[in-house]
């Protein structure tokens, strides 16, 4: 079995879940937990790409500090053959208590590259960011789980910070202030069949529609600043 690092970034310590960790010491000797005090957060890239400087293997398993790994899912990478540049994996997302299967959190639609080799792939993108990778993909089978926002007050937190990021790049338009979180809406719900997920899809398919308004309602603020500066 190829030898690997464990990458994770967290606000401070103590939001690291102890099933991030469990899991981590399970199928790695080298485990890098990078905070804000350990390196300036600027983006979400840019810690991750860090994060993964300080470890000692080539090859790199990211971990987010509210993911663990599933027992299927250790298996399969200790019985990989590492013969890709990197491999993706589902992500299966446990949204106020309850694992999501539509709206868009699907396991298969949140899969991507999480481990890679490092000198053949970084991090790159703001918010929503992403491996980009210089050669061959493969694909594991079992999903890596994620607790993701277990509250509404939680959600509200992040979105404040993604929208921020996100709007910073994003150009005012009146017309899509109305259209898009409109869309936002109908996508998750209706054509990712939110609906199945019962009013955990509902009100996550809401969410995501406020979410779009407050992207375009800082661009207007930030635009407005600029200005008057």
């Amino acid at each position: 079995m190829e030898s690997f690092s464990v990458a994770i970034i967290a606000a401070d310590r103590s939001v690291i879940l102890p099933q991030c960790l469990d899991t981590a010491r399970k199928i790695s000797d080298d485990i890098v937990i990078v905070t804000n005090t350990d390196h300036k957060f600027v983006d979400f890239a840019d810690q991750k790409n860090y994060a993964i400087s300080q470890t000692k293997y080539n090859w790199v398993l990211s971990l987010d500090a509210d993911e663990s790994l599933p027992p299927e899912l250790i298996t399969e990478i200790s019985n990989l053959d590492f013969s890709k540049d990197a491999y993706s994996m589902p992500r299966l997302n446990y949204i106020f208590g309850k694992p999501i299967y539509h709206a868009d959190w699907s396991p298969e639609n949140d899969r991507h590259v999480w481990l890679f080799d490092k000198t053949k792939c970084h991090w790159e993108g703001t918010v929503h960011e992403h491996v980009a990778v210089t050669g061959s993909v493969g694909h594991l089978k079992n999903p890596k789980i994620h607790l993701n926002y277990q509250s509404v007050e939680q959600f509200i937190q992040k979105l404040n910070l993604y929208t921020s990021f996100e709007a910073k790049n994003k150009t005012y338009n009146p017309t899509l202030l109305f259209i898009y979180p409109f869309w936002k809406f109908i996508r998750h719900f209706i054509v990712f069949q939110g609906y199945l997920d019962g009013q955990h899809g509902f009100f996550l398919s809401y969410l995501q529609a406020i979410y779009g308004l407050t992207v375009y309602v800082k661009s207007w603020t930030y635009r407005n600043l600029a200005k008057s500066a």
